[in-house]
């Protein structure tokens, strides 16, 4: 948990609210900081805003799922990843690209 720019870590626990419609929550096992991470907490370049979890390059198993998730069960393994994909737009699709149309943040 990044409290402030710049200032040391923490490692918490956070609880939170049941999974909303096509989102999961993960048990979160396994987590690296890399250079994207590093910028948000170092607060360069943007607006900061903390509190603020990091890591985004992390693994874990689904503890819970929204309504609306087909694809994943309680118990998966899973990747939490930056950019969201809707599977069925044509970036979704390539094998060249995760930029996908429905949660376009570039």
């Amino acid at each position: 948990m990044a409290w402030e720019a710049g200032k040391p870590l923490s490692i918490e626990e956070v609880e939170v609210a049941p999974p909303q419609a096509r989102k999961v929550h993960l048990n979160i096992l396994f987590i690296a900081l890399c250079h994207t991470d590093v910028y948000f907490w170092e607060a360069k370049g943007q607006t900061p805003v903390f509190p603020c979890i990091l890591g985004h390059e992390a693994g874990g198993v689904v503890e819970s799922i929204g309504e609306g998730v087909t694809h994943m069960k309680p118990g998966d393994q899973a990747l939490p990843v930056f950019i969201g994909e809707c599977r069925e737009c044509p970036h979704c699709k390539s094998e060249e690209s995760n930029k996908c149309d429905l949660f376009r943040i570039y």
